[in-house]
This record gives structure tokens, C-alpha cells and sequence, in this order.
């Protein structure tokens, strides 16, 4: 066999292979062309605007979940002392199922039910953390230990502590006036500029250590910006009346005062004779409260 024609079989295995190469190059030029429509980056943010997203309360929704309030005036900061917070406020990574409704609203007011127990007379379960919305207060699917990182809830309630979203709390710069004594819930119709606005701080760490800042029921409970809202004088927790505005991370303004620890007709006995008569349905928050312009 000459050389020519041994040469031949390997010219056209060769002339197949590269046959073979431009088939492939041509159908892979093909795929690409028809993917040219696809978004690049496809749901970028897939839990935006979502409410079950309430632990990321900065994608799509930079005032935590309230569509209607303008930007927030503040950024997040660092919790203080947070490690003496879990140990102290018994802080738990179990989420509240507890109730949270509307039990009616008149003209911008509402008055809001939250079951405060935390899932039983010894708490179980974190507290209940709340957002204030156009339409009453809405529950934040948030435990304890994911909320002091979130600036996505403005209040939390567990029994009869009450707190908002700052300071040793959490990374927000949700703040807290306290009225007068004998300021009436209905005389608030506009935020005074001479109140001064707090942040929770029941920690004093000027001398470098975490030192608890009591409240004043003997109880040894934290002091919160809306502790006043009850006192336990002997045998009961009474509501003392005080309305307090609360401002929000966006700068909006809620007036609020708390009506109620136990349910209504028990609360009522107690404030008056010192005594909750059982069954107290202790635990029973009712919050009446309303944006201010």
C-alpha cells in the first residue's frame, strides 16, 4: 500500500473530528443565544416584602415591615451587655405562639389583645414581638435571640414586661416618652417638643462591667422605658394610666397606654381593691393605642 493511501483513512478521521467540534461549537452558540432573555441575577430578593421575612426587616422593607412610613432615621447599633440580657430576661430561641388581635378600632384608635404568656405562667417561650402598622399591631415571626440582631419590630411583651426596639434591647432606635401623671389618652393629639425620648437602657456599664438597673416593683425586674404602665403595690398588677409616645425607627409617633394585665372585669378589681380574684387570666395585654400626626 502506498503511502498516499495509508495517509487517506487518518486525513478523513481527522477531517470528521473537526467535523465533529464545529457541530458542538455551533449548537452551544445556539443554547447561549436562547438564553439571552433570562434575568442574570434571578430573584435577587426572594423574601422581599414578605412578612414571614420579618428577621430581615431591610429587604424591600427599610421601615420594618410598615409600607406606608418613610425611611428610617437610624442605622442599626451593637446591643450592650446582650450576654447579661439572655441570662436576666430569660431569653429563649423558641418562638411565641401566642395570640395577637384587634378588639376594634374607632377612628385611627385601636386596642390590641396579646396573649403576654409566654407559654404558661413560668414562660417557655420568647416573648411576643410586634410591629406597629395601618392596621393594627402585627406579630414579627422573630425568638428572642434572632430580635436582639433584627430592626424588624418596634415592641416586645412577655408577662408584664413590656420593652421597644433599642438601646439594650435591640439594634433599633425605637424610643420612649412618658407623660405627665393624669394625662389622658384622648387629651394627645400632638407630639409636645420639649418631651424627652428614651431609649431602653437597664444596664449600667460605665464602669465597664454590666450592672442590672432594677425597676421599682421589688420585683427585680429590668427597667424599661414603658415600665410605668403598672405597679404591683401588694397582691396584683395594677395599671397606673400613663400614656406614653413611642417613636418609631421612620420617626412616625404612637401614642399608647396600656389597659390591662389580666382580663377586663379581673383588671377592673384589681385596680380598685389591690386583689385578682381567680381565675385572673393574667397574661391577657390589652394595649390601646394610635398614630400621631
Amino acid at each position: 500500500m502506498s503511502h498516499t493511501e495509508q495517509a487517506l483513512p487518518r486525513r478523513a478521521g481527522q477531517q470528521g473530528l473537526w467535523v465533529l467540534v464545529a457541530v458542538v461549537m455551533s449548537l452551544a452558540l445556539l443554547a447561549s443565544c436562547g438564553d439571552d432573555d433570562k434575568d442574570p441575577t434571578p430573584n435577587p430578593t426572594p423574601d422581599a416584602g414578605q412578612q414571614e421575612d420579618a428577621g430581615t426587616p431591610d429587604s424591600g422593607t427599610p421601615d420594618s415591615g410598615t409600607p406606608d412610613a418613610g425611611p428610617q432615621v437610624c442605622g442599626p447599633t451593637s446591643v450592650n451587655c446582650s450576654e447579661q440580657t439572655i441570662d436576666t430576661l430569660k431569653l429563649y430561641n423558641v418562638l411565641n405562639t401566642g395570640e395577637v388581635r384587634e378588639e376594634g378600632t374607632t377612628a385611627g384608635e385601636f386596642h390590641t389583645f396579646v396573649d403576654s404568656t409566654g407559654g404558661g405562667l413560668t414562660p417557655n417561650q420568647s416573648y411576643a414581638y410586634l410591629r406597629f402598622t395601618p392596621t393594627g399591631l402585627t406579630k414579627v415571626q422573630l425568638h428572642d435571640h434572632e430580635a436582639l440582631a433584627s430592626e424588624g419590630w418596634d415592641i416586645a411583651v412577655r408577662r408584664y414586661t413590656m420593652r421597644v426596639n433599642s438601646g439594650t434591647s435591640g439594634p433599633s432606635c425605637v424610643s420612649v416618652a412618658t407623660l405627665p401623671e393624669g394625662t389622658t389618652f384622648a387629651s394627645v393629639t400632638s407630639v409636645d417638643a420639649s418631651l424627652t425620648f428614651e431609649k431602653e437602657k437597664w444596664w449600667d456599664d460605665s464602669s465597664g462591667t454590666c450592672t442590672l438597673v432594677p425597676d421599682d416593683s421589688g420585683l427585680n425586674g429590668p427597667k424599661t422605658a414603658l415600665g410605668a404602665f403598672w405597679t404591683y403595690p401588694v397582691r396584683c398588677v395594677q395599671m397606673t394610666g400613663r400614656v406614653f409616645i413611642v417613636r418609631l425607627a421612620d420617626g412616625r409617633n404612637v401614642k399608647l397606654e396600656v389597659t390591662g394585665y389580666y382580663s377586663p372585669d379581673v383588671q377592673a378589681t384589681c385596680n380598685s381593691t389591690g386583689a385578682a380574684p381567680a381565675p385572673s387570666g393574667s397574661g391577657s395585654i390589652r394595649i390601646k393605642w394610635a398614630f400621631l400626626p
